[in-house]
Formats: structure tokens, sequence, C-alpha cells
């Protein structure tokens, strides 16, 4: 049944962890957000939690879900545009091209993209309204035996509301970015958000409808380039290019903008929760996204008659250079995507609980339509290709119970399934902007299994000690991998392992309102299906792929002081990661020819500390601050197939990172935020190569944001705010979005 979203009684380690969330809330925020016993469960871990309330996201500039982790200390999503389908978790020890080492749920349902572990394998954030969200915890690391490996890194939990009486809410959202870059683009790129909701609880029966229209057109995102080289006796002379550096410092000629977007997304979630019985509830979720994205480009080079060149060779700055024939070509997406589940909990008179989840997430269409060939012909039609992900997706099932063993003990148990399936098919088609009418020139897919065990025992056996001791059993299997070009399919072999992974931590009250807890864990994240089966062929035999690849292999600590306050709380962690076997895109270079795939990098540490401070009513009555600040050491200490990259760096940690919020509340009326978001030095290569901050490069960077509120009259609120108030330029390979403005107007029953 449903219940207020409130601390309960805890073991003393949960209760410690769950009692200080990172960003305070008034416990009136907390009043309106419910939650079902299988979302309160997953909360229950002995690592380190912050929470994020719906009370701090009306304070922040927020168009998708994933704003949600903008100020979570040590964690950056790599949202590069208002509408980005691809928003990676970077956090302690993943980078923003390791997607598959965080997890997102959203009551209790899987988000995460573990299909693959890259850039196109962000959480499906799409399927979370910002209007639904009542609360979002986000913990750090794999130690509770209640996740599988993936949580190697972060772990995210999305709680939305389920009403308790009749609600609704209606706003309109505006944003315009001011955008320029070194290249010759510059504009403003404007946008809207619609949102609505509607919900009620009548009896037994609750529900909630959330529905969401953004409408936006983002800057650049990729440049066209070319090397010198050419016939010169052909070449074009034209102006307007500019003579460019690649990150590693070799010369470039950059004459185009490409994935200039206008994006239109659909998104509706109708939730419907019933009381079944006075000790048995259900929630029935059905989800619904839908992407319209037109991909233009744009020439920034001219002829001597002034008219827009798009390919051929032309001449500058007293070289050649041949521009390739697709380098402006046109890309159009189109895409909808559905989420099923449905989850039962029920209680007992001896105080144990149980939950049964299953969810499906399912991509009815997914295709990206390329031209073959550059304007003036590619925007008007053309050949091209049409590349189709329909029919993948995931499934999963979870049964688990809790409930305690005798005065000092707490147990933990469940059974997990999931199943990926990845179908990647590329036809050709007639006109790019239509259906894929012409031959297969490839495809490739496959499937992956998980089975999985877990018990966790929370057992206090001493007034001020808490041990918590679990392990989690995993079998996992990949089959029906497929490889095939235009005139030939291969499959690849069958793949199976099992795995366990203990987990403990030791939690010690030592004094009033002050806790040490010293945390560890092993985790085994196991390769995606794309990683697996990824490849090409030729002589009739599957190349540049690596059918052996090992599982990423984690054993993780984390040391956590953490402080009380009447008025908030501090927190100091020191965290290491020793990891065997990264899952990453590399060449090796100890073979002739070498070979460039995914390839296990034998082993990363990472090192860290972390510091962080949430304080209510600072100085002054409504002036509340959120600090953190955290230092990274991440290194690769051994890697056989690349050994340039041994002792360097690993590539999108960055060294430092730091955050700062300040909320005040200046009236009953009136309230502002101001923001700071710091990222360090990081590197984009394996080899540390790349010291040029260009295009292409993982740049460090300081931005600061900014949001003014205004109830100004009852159930009506107005807000102003601006995101990267000094137009910092900054680069994650793409270039991150440039100063951005936001209005907006709303209104809530």
């Amino acid at each position: 049944m449903n219940r207020p979203f409130r601390l309960r009684a805890l073991p003393l380690a949960l209760a410690g962890t769950l009692a200080a969330p990172a960003f305070a809330q008034q416990a009136s925020t907390l009043e309106t957000v419910h939650v079902h016993a299988s979302d309160t469960l997953v909360t229950e871990t002995p690592g380190v939690q912050v929470r994020v309330s719906r009370e701090q996201l009306q304070k922040r500039n927020v168009t998708d879900s994933s704003d949600a982790l903008k100020y979570a200390p040590n964690l950056q999503v790599r949202k590069r545009y208002i509408g980005d389908p691809n928003a990676v978790i970077s956090g302690r020890n993943a980078g923003t091209l390791q997607s598959a080492r965080s997890l997102v749920y959203a009551d209790g349902l899987l988000l995460s993209n573990l299909m693959t572990n890259g850039y196109d394998g962000a959480p499906r954030w799409g399927m979370v309204a910002p209007e639904e969200i009542g609360a979002v915890d986000v913990l750090y690391g794999p130690y509770s035996a209640l996740y599988p490996g993936n949580s190697m890194g972060t772990t995210v939990l999305i709680h939305t509301r389920l009403p308790q009486t009749f609600v609704a809410s209606a706003s309109a959202q505006f944003m315009s970015q001011d955008f320029s870059d070194a290249y010759g683009m510059s504009g403003h790129y404007n946008g809207r958000n619609l949102a609505a909701t509607l919900g009620n609880k009548q009896g037994r029966w609750s529900w909630m409808l959330a529905l969401n229209k953004l409408d936006n057109d983002g800057q650049p995102m990729q440049y066209a380039t070319a090397t010198a080289g050419g016939n010169a006796a052909r070449a074009v002379p034209v102006e307007g290019a500019t003579l460019d550096r690649n990150p590693n410092g070799s010369p470039r000629l950059v004459y185009g903008a490409n994935s200039i977007e206008h994006t239109e997304q659909t998104q509706a979630k109708l939730k419907v929760g019933v009381d079944l019985t006075e000790r048995v509830s259900a929630l029935f979720t059905l989800g619904y996204w839908h992407n319209h994205a037109d991909d233009r480009t744009h020439s920034l080079i001219r002829d001597p008659s002034g008219q827009p060149v798009y390919g051929g060779v032309v001449s500058a700055y007293g070289r050649t250079w041949t521009l390739p024939a697709s380098g402006l070509a046109p890309t159009a997406t189109r895409e909808t995507h559905a989420l099923y589940g449905v989850e039962l909990n029920g209680r007992f008179d001896n105080g144990w609980r149980w939950t049964a989840v299953g969810s499906k997430y399912d991509f009815v269409r997914s295709q990206t339509h390329t031209a073959s060939l550059a304007p003036p012909v590619g925007p008007v039609g053309g050949p091209g290709t049409v590349a189709d992900l329909g029919g993948s997706g995931w499934e999963t099932a979870d049964l688990r119970s809790s409930g305690p063993l005798g005065e000092h003990h707490t147990l933990y148990a469940g059974l997990h399934g999931d199943r990926y399936v990845l179908a990647s098919r590329v036809r050709q088609a007639s006109d790019w902007r239509g259906d894929a009418d012409g031959a297969q020139t490839s495809a490739f897919g496959g499937r992956t299994r998980t089975y999985a065990a877990y018990l966790q025992d929370v057992w206090g056996f001493a007034p001020a000690w808490t041990l918590t001791v679990g392990g989690r059993w995993e079998q996992w299997r990949a089959y029906d991998g497929l490889r095939a070009n235009a005139s030939t399919a291969l499959r690849y072999a069958e793949r199976q392992r099992t795995d366990f992974s203990p987990k403990a931590a030791l939690a010690w009250d030592f004094a009033e309102d002050w806790q040490l807890r010293l945390a560890g864990g092993k985790a085994v994240r196991y390769p995606t299906v794309n990683e697996l089966f990824q490849g090409s062929i030729s002589a009739n035999a599957i190349v540049n792929s690596n059918p052996n690849l090992q599982p990423e292999r984690d054993w993780s600590t984390d040391l956590t002081l953490l402080r009380t306050l009447a008025n908030g709380h501090w927190r100091v962690s020191l965290f290491q990661d020793r990891i065997a076997d990264s899952l990453y895109a590399q060449t090796d270079i100890t073979v002739t020819p070498t070979v460039t795939n995914i390839q296990n990098v034998d082993k990363v540490r990472v090192r860290g500390i972390e510091g962080e401070l949430a304080l209510k009513d600072v100085w002054i009555a409504g002036l509340d601050l959120q600090a953190s600040v955290a230092f990274n050491h991440a290194k690769t200490l051994s890697d056989r197939q690349y050994p340039l990259a041994d002792g360097k760096w690993f590539p999108r940690i960055p060294k430092v990172r730091a955050t700062f919020v300040a909320d005040y509340r200046i009236t009953p009326e009136w309230d502002a935020s101001l923001a700071v978001r710091h990222s360090g030095r990081q590197y984009g290569s394996l080899d540390n190569s790349d010291f040029v901050n260009t295009y292409g490069a993982v740049s460090r960077f300081t931005v600061t944001d900014a949001k003014l509120r205004w109830k100004f009259a009852p159930q009506w609120t107005a807000s102003a705010g601006v995101d990267n108030l000094t137009n910092e330029h900054y680069w994650v390979y793409h270039p991150y979005p440039g100063r951005t403005f936001f209005g907006e107007v709303r209104w809530d029953y």
C-alpha cells in the first residue's frame, strides 16, 4: 500500500546513511512523495547516499530528469544540448564514455541502456518528466548486494509522485542559447517545453498522468574537417575556412558545421496504483517517448563568386585540401520507445515484506536516416542509408523480501533476471528521408541474459556498531550473436560464466552525531551486446572483434566520516577502485597490422577524496548552502595491448570536481539560487596525447548558473534563470552549450 516517503527505523548503519542526505530538505517536501515498498527497499545501502528533493529541483533550471544530478558531488552528466538523448553519467570511476558503469531506476524500473557502453548508452531520461519527480537518491559504489555489477560506479533512484489527493499542474518554459565558436558559427538557438500533470486518489485507486512536449534547436554538435592533400590543379580557392589543430596538435581545416539539431520530443507517463488488500498493493506503469530530430549542416566556406562550397578539392592558407563528399551530409532520427512496468508489494504481520517487479523497455521504432550527399542535393533527397534498431530493448524481473531476524538482524534476499536484445540493421535507401527500400549493407546484434540471487544481513551487534555482510551470485550468458554484410551472415559462439561478488560494511557511531563507516565490495560488470558482437567481415570471417572479452572486475573500498549538525551535515570520504580488465576502445599496437576495437585494459586504479557540506539557515534565515569538492586520481597501471597508456591518466575522469549551490528564500513569495560547477583537467585519450583545447577535446571548465522565482499569485509561479552565465566555451568532444536563458510560468493546483 502507498505510504508517505519518510525515514523509518533502520539499523544504525542504514539510518546514518539515510538520516543525513547530501542535500537537506524540508519535511513538508517529503510528505508529498509517495513510493512503494520496492522503491524504499532499493534505497537501503551501506554506502554513500545523496538525496535531491523536489523542492530543490524547483529552484534549478531543469529541462529534463538528468538535470536532477547537475550539482551532485563528484558527478557529471554529459548533456550537450537540451533534448540530448545521449546524456551519459560520469562518476568516481567512470568517464563519459563508460555508460554501463551506472544504473538508473524510476520507481524500481530500469532505465539504463545496458545494450551498449559508450556515448549512445545513456539512461532513457525521456521516460521520466521533471514534473513527475518527487525525490532522487544517488548511491556511490558497489557496496550493496541488491544491485548488479553495473553499480560499480553510480546508481540513481528516481522516485516519482503518486498523489494522495487531486493534483494538477501546467507549465510553459522557454529557452534561448547564445552560442558562438571560433569557426564562424554564432547565433541564438531557441526552444520551448510544455508540461502538464493530472492525478488523484479515489478509494483504493490512485493514478497520475504526466505529459511533456519539447521543441528545441541545438547548437552545432560536430564540425566538418579536412586534411591536406589533393590535386592542386583542380582546387577551388575558398574563403571562410579556419586553419585549426586536432587535440593532439596535428593540423586540420575546419570548413563546416553539422549535427545542428532541431528536436521535437513527446513523452507521456501513466501510473496507476491500487491497494488490492490491506497488505498487498500494485503499481502499473506505461511510458511513451517519441523523438523526431533533424540534423542540419552548414558550410562555412565560399568560392570566388560567393557561393557555398560543400565538397571537392579546395585551396586555403596556401595549401590544397580534399573535402569528403559526405562531410556535410544531413541526418535525421525517428524514435518511438515504450516502457511497461508492473509491481506488487506485500507485508506480513511479523515485519517481513516482499516485492515482485517486472519491466520491459521496447525500442518500438528507432531509425537513423543518413544522406550520402552533401548539400545542395542532400537536404532535398537523394541516396542514403537507414540504420534501424527497432525490436531492441530489455526485460527485467525481480523478487525481493526483507525483514527482521531476531532483535539485532535484518535480512535482505532476492532473485533477479534480465535479458538484453540488440538488433541493428543498415539498408540502402533511394531517398534517405524515406523508407529503406534498398539492399542490406550490414547487420549485427545478439542477446545477453543474467540470473542472480543475493543475500544481505545487517547486524547491530553492539549499541554503536553495525555490520552489513552480503553477497551476490550471478550467472551471465551471451548468445545469438550475429554479424552480417551485404552477402554474408556469420554467428558468434555462445559464452557463459558465473561469478560471486561479496560485500561488507562496518559502521561505528563513536559519538553523538558522528559516524565512521568502512565499506568494501566486489562488482562484476559483464560485456554488453554491442561490445561483444562489434566487428566486421573479411574473407568470410569475423575480424576486429574479440570473442573472449572478459568482464570488468572492480574491488572497491570507501571510508566515510559523517558529522550530523543541527542544521545540516558534512562528510569526508576516501575511496579506491581497483579495476581489472576495463573495457575500452583502443588500438592493439603489439600486432601487425594494428587492430582497433573494444579491448580489455589490464589494470586501472582510481583513488580519491570527497568532501561535502550541506547547511540550512546559514548566518541568516532562509539561506541554504551546499558545497562539494572531489580530488580524483585515475591511472592506467597496465595495458599490455596499448603500453603507451601505462602510468597515464585514465580518460575522461577529471582530477577535480567541485560544486557550490546557494539558495535564498528572500520572502515567502521570492527565492533565488546561485550555483557553480567546476571540472578540472582531464584527458580524452589513453596515452594523454591530447593537449589542445579545441573541437574533439575534453575541457576543464567552471560554469555559473542562477535562477529567480516569484510566486505572484495563489497557485501561480514565474521564474527566470540562466545557465553558463559567463558564456564559458568548453568541450566534451562536442561543444557544450553557451549562455542559455530560461523563462517559465507554471500553475499548480
